[in-house]
């Protein structure tokens, strides 16, 4: 099987298009793509019009550009790659209900971590801070505690190994829990956060929420094939 890193120029071109919107940025002009790609408005304009022809990127009626139908499709494809979400967001929806918070699942991703699955929080005032899909660096938060904790570190772990927290590290208004999960050959997978107002998560409400966090990990960590061993008295 023939494998080339080195790529295509043109291909290339085309995913920095793509990369170049944003959450703050969800709608880009000309200009502003080419600002922020490096690339000439001439090249940019033949890379748009495939990418339009493929639904990638849509013209809106103000000449401006957003991200199309297309980039929608492949995040579900992506997501239905994985097993992980059938265990997943049910262990998300369990943590909303009985916690009120918000709830993310993120993957490592070279030297970034995504949010692979969210399910917001039913409080009124909540974290919004966190969308689908969201990439953050590695060392703010915690979950980067709980990423950079497991990255050579071998079991068995106890409840008191597994919580992480954070508060007004990454958004100065709120606070995060964070709790590893391990797979098959006892592999970290992923990282689960309950994340909300400061104001309501404290360090004494925390002394509740982490157990049920560790609880709901451990169990999502053992339904994905990690061995119980992992988890001694947990």
């Amino acid at each position: 099987m023939t494998n080339s890193k080195g790529g295509v120029a043109a291909v290339d071109r085309a995913f920095a298009i793509i990369a170049a919107f944003t959450h703050k940025k969800p709608v880009l002009s000309l200009a502003e793509i080419s600002r922020n790609t490096g690339l000439y408005k001439s090249t940019i304009l033949r890379l748009l019009g495939s990418l339009e022809k493929g639904l990638f990127v849509v013209q809106r009626a103000d000449g401006n550009y957003q991200l199309g139908p297309a980039v929608l499709e492949l995040s579900s494809i992506y997501q239905d790659s994985f097993d992980l979400r059938q265990f997943v967001q049910p262990t998300l929806e369990r943590l909303v209900e009985a916690t009120g918070e918000g709830a993310s699942f993120f993957i490592r991703v070279g030297d970034e971590q995504m949010c692979l699955f969210r399910v917001d929080g039913n409080q009124t005032i909540r974290d919004y801070t966190i969308r689908l899909g969201d990439r953050r660096p590695i060392n703010k938060g915690a979950s980067s505690q709980a990423f950079r904790a497991f990255e050579s570190v071998e079991g068995p772990y106890t409840a008191a190994d597994l919580a992480f927290t954070s508060f007004g590290t990454v958004t100065p208004e709120m606070a995060a829990l964070a709790a590893p999960v391990f797979g098959q050959g006892n592999e970290l997978v992923g990282v689960v956060t309950l994340s909300g107002p400061i104001s309501r998560i404290d360090e004494q409400r925390c002394e509740t929420l982490i157990p049920m966090l560790v609880e709901q990990t451990v169990t999502l960590s053992r339904m994905l094939g990690a061995q119980s061993g992992l988890f001694p008295g947990t």
